[in-house]
């Protein structure tokens, strides 16, 4: 008989639910959307390092899945506002991931960084919501 860990259950129960939350995602609709937030800050970077695009695509699903797992409190009733505030520090830290990747292919511009911490909030705001939509939807639908 083989011993059950709880905390292995609950894992795959996560990555269950992962997976069938990031079925509904767009890879090309997640690039286009890096590159409508990003390429006005960062235009010439963009396109001569393509991969760039990769880490911030990271970055938005790690924002999605992470909505995605607070939206079970916007189901139980909770506004998008409190959830939210339940999370930033995670968001805080995908913000500043992003942030740190593309500050250093910037000219030491203050307009310039502060247009791009603009442009990383909205972003990682963005698909949190995204997310938290997607993750109230399934438990709404009893799908989780």
């Amino acid at each position: 008989m083989a011993v059950t860990v709880l905390s292995e259950k609950r894992r795959e129960k996560q990555w269950k639910f992962e997976r069938s939350v990031l079925r509904n995602l767009s890879l090309k609709k997640l690039q286009a959307n890096v590159e409508e937030y990003f390429k006005p800050v960062v235009p010439f970077h963009f396109l001569s390092h393509p991969f760039l695009l990769d880490p911030c695509m990271d970055m938005a699903i790690d924002a999605f899945l992470l909505g995605a797992e607070y939206g079970k409190f916007g189901y139980l009733g909770e506004t998008t506002k409190d959830v939210k505030h339940r999370c930033d520090d995670e968001l805080t830290e995908i913000s500043h991931c992003i942030f740190n990747l593309l500050q250093g292919w910037l000219l030491d511009s203050d307009y310039l960084l502060d247009s791009l911490k603009v442009a990383v909030e909205a972003f990682v705001e963005h698909w949190w919501i995204q997310g938290f939509n997607e993750g109230e939807k399934r438990y709404r639908l009893r799908l989780h």
